[in-house]
C-alpha cells in the first residue's frame, strides 16, 4: 500500500548522542487502523499542501517493533515495504535541540493519552506544528507557518490542548529515523530514574565497594 503523507501520518533532556545505525525499516500500517484521522494540511514555507490521515505507524527495524510517528510531510511512505536506507540518529542532531525539547514535553504531557485513533492523530499533528511552525511563533493549527483544517474525530482540538499545556518536563528521548527516500520517523522512548531507594541503596553498594578496597 503506497502512501503518502500527503495521505499518511504518517529526561530533561539527557546529553544523550543516538548513534548513527542502518537497519532495515517496515511501516506495517497505523497502530489505530479504524477511522484514522484526516486532515488537510498547509505549510507555507517549504510549500506543501495536501489532504492526509494522521497517526502512529506500527514499525519494525531489525526485529524491533515501535510505534513511529512521521516528521517529515514532503515524501511518502509505503506501507509493508522494506525500506533499507534508514539511519537512527538523536532528536536534537535531525531536528534541532528546541523542537526536540519541545516533542519531549509533548511526549511527557500527552503521549500516555494516546489510546485510540483520534487521540493519535492528535498527537501526529501536534508533532507537525512542532516540527514545521517558525521559530518564534506560537504553536497554533489554525495560524503560523503550519495549519490543519477539516479535520476530522475533533483531533484538531485535543491536538490544540496539548499544544497549549506542554510545559518544562521533559521525560523522553526523541530518536530519529531518517531516509532519503522516505518519511523521516520519530520514535519517543521515556527515561527511566531510579526511585529513591534504589539511589540509597546503590550509595550504599558504592560505599562498601570503597571501604572494601581501602581494607
Amino acid at each position: 500500500m503506497n502512501i503518502k503523507l500527503p495521505l499518511a501520518a504518517g529526561a530533561a533532556t539527557l546529553l544523550l548522542s543516538v548513534q548513527a545505525l542502518a537497519l532495515p525499516l517496515v511501516v506495517s500500517g497505523f497502530e489505530y487502523p479504524s477511522s484514522p484521522t484526516t486532515a488537510r494540511i498547509q505549510n507555507n514555507s517549504p510549500a506543501s499542501n495536501a489532504n492526509v490521515y494522521a497517526g502512529g505507524f506500527l514499525t519494525d527495524a531489525g526485529g524491533n517493533s515501535f510505534t513511529s510517528w512521521c516528521v517529515d510531510i514532503f515524501q511518502s511512505t509505503n506501507f509493508g515495504v522494506t525500506v533499507n536506507d534508514y539511519s537512527l540518529t538523536d532528536g536534537a542532531s535531525a531536528l534541532g535541540a528546541a523542537r526536540s525539547d519541545a516533542l519531549g514535553r509533548l511526549a511527557t504531557h500527552a503521549l500516555a493519552l494516546v489510546t485510540d485513533a483520534a487521540s493519535s492523530g492528535a498527537f501526529q499533528l501536534a508533532i507537525w506544528e512542532i516540527v514545521n511552525e517558525t521559530s518564534g511563533n506560537p504553536y497554533n493549527l489554525s495560524s503560523g507557518n503550519f495549519t490543519a483544517s477539516s479535520v476530522s474525530n475533533g483531533s484538531l482540538a485535543i491536538a490544540q490542548g496539548w499544544l497549549n499545556n506542554l510545559g518544562s518536563l521533559n521525560e523522553y528521548i526523541v530518536s530519529v529515523w531518517q531516509s532519503g527516500t522516505r518519511q523521516d520517523l520519530a520514535r519517543f522512548d521515556r527515561v527511566t530514574v531510579p526511585e529513591a531507594g534504589s539511589l540509597t541503596l546503590l550509595g550504599l553498594g558504592l560505599l562498601a565497594a570503597r571501604l572494601a578496597r581501602r581494607r
